[in-house]
């Protein structure tokens, strides 16, 4: 795909690889619809795609978790562009401790935002994109959608959830020209998103390495796109995931005592 004039949605824009995706896009020249809940960060976000080179850049208020407003999400790029070339559904929300423990409304935020948000802002954008048979949706996963940790069992769930999803879509979408990708990060630097959980474990990478892997399945899709850390943890998985388990256990449970 030539990016250049592309029109890309990005939801959970305002931090992290939403951040990076969107300034990344913008200095490939897309024109950007970008979607999160702390406006203010957002608009701040579009300024910077502005200089970077995208010639135009919309925020809209946006919590993925409401239907009504993924919906109309979709319905304003679509507004604003009349065409969406890449839906990139990146919001997400984590929680960390143990299972038994989790309160019920942190749950159904989990779903509501980390899955369901996903399926609304697909489901919204496919008309389109089946009407012209082309458009890119990448949905952003995590490296819990093959390899659940310990005390993260509600978020490794949704993560499945999307994986399944993407997967089965592909499935249905054969040959209509419309691709869905899967992106698995891994634990990102520089991002909000672990700030109060804790029990980080292992490699960390820059919000940057998957916005550029992002944009690379944008222009090139393919069923997974995994950096470099996941694709060693998913080789390794049935011969060490055992010994995984146990040792990003010990050191949650330190973290979640301390």
């Amino acid at each position: 795909m030539r990016l250049k004039g592309a029109v890309v949605a990005i939801t959970g824009a305002s931090s992290g690889i939403g951040e990076a995706t969107a300034l990344a896009f913008a200095r490939h020249g897309a024109r950007l619809e970008l979607g999160a809940r702390r406006l203010e960060k957002l608009n701040s976000v579009a300024q910077r795609c502005r200089q970077a080179g995208s010639p135009e850049a919309n925020v809209r208020l946006l919590d993925v978790g409401q239907r009504a407003q993924a919906r109309a999400f979709i319905a304003a790029t679509l507004r604003d562009f009349e065409r969406l070339d890449v839906l990139v559904n990146n919001a997400g929300v984590g929680w960390m401790g143990r299972a038994q423990q989790m309160p019920e409304e942190k749950v159904d935020e989990l779903v509501a935002t980390n899955f369901k948000g996903i399926v609304t802002t697909t489901q919204a954008a496919l008309p389109w994109m089946l009407e012209r048979r082309r458009g890119v949706i990448i949905n952003v996963a995590s490296i819990a959608g093959f390899r659940a940790t310990p005390y993260s069992a509600v978020y490794a769930a949704t993560k499945h959830a999307v994986v399944g999803f993407s997967h089965a879509l592909r499935g249905e979408l054969s040959g209509s020209g419309v691709k869905v990708c899967v992106v698995y990060p891994y634990v990102t630097s520089g991002t909000e998103f672990f700030e109060g959980m804790g029990g980080v474990v292992g490699p960390q990478h820059p919000a940057a390495w998957v916005a550029n892997l992002i944009v690379r399945t944008a222009r090139f899709p393919r069923r997974d796109a995994m950096v470099a850390p996941i694709r060693v943890a998913h080789f390794a998985e049935p011969v060490f995931g055992g010994l995984m388990d146990h040792a990003i256990g010990e050191v949650r449970r330190r973290s979640l005592r301390e």
